[in-house]
């Protein structure tokens, strides 16, 4: 079963697939957030049989809904409205992730980290959901 991962932004979008059955997610690509957005994701989505779309949701570090996730959720209702039925959509914990991946591509040069770090957050995402299955 295939996922994608997101971690929205409200200037990019960073994507991360994996594999349920195989535990396995690599970084995927980043995405402009603008209009077309909902179609490009629902292109990959169909394009790589996605299941499940696993959305990245900043909590503050006491686990409260701040603005950011509001932010979030808003993005997953308009997610909910767009995707079919039969995409299941989970919402998971993201804190700290960004710092993991700013930790993982630390020997990058800055323009590359910069360039990586969504997609990279993503794929955090992805690989501690992963592990919990």
């Amino acid at each position: 079963m295939k996922v994608l991962a997101v971690d929205y932004g409200n200037k990019r979008i960073g994507l991360a697939l994996g594999d349920i059955n195989l535990k396995v997610a690599s970084p995927f690509k980043v995405l402009e957030n603008r209009g077309d957005v909902w179609q490009k994701i629902r292109s990959i989505i169909d394009e790589h049989q996605v299941s499940i779309v696993l959305v990245g949701l900043p909590l503050t570090p006491r686990g409260k809904l701040g603005q950011r996730a509001k932010e979030v959720e808003e993005f997953v209702k308009n997610l909910r409205e767009k995707l079919p039925e039969c995409i299941e959509i989970i919402t998971w914990d993201e804190r700290y992730t960004t710092r993991e991946a700013y930790w993982l591509l630390e020997s990058l040069p800055a323009s590359k980290r910069k360039k990586l770090k969504d997609s990279v957050s993503a794929y955090v995402i992805l690989k501690e959901y992963l592990e919990t299955l």
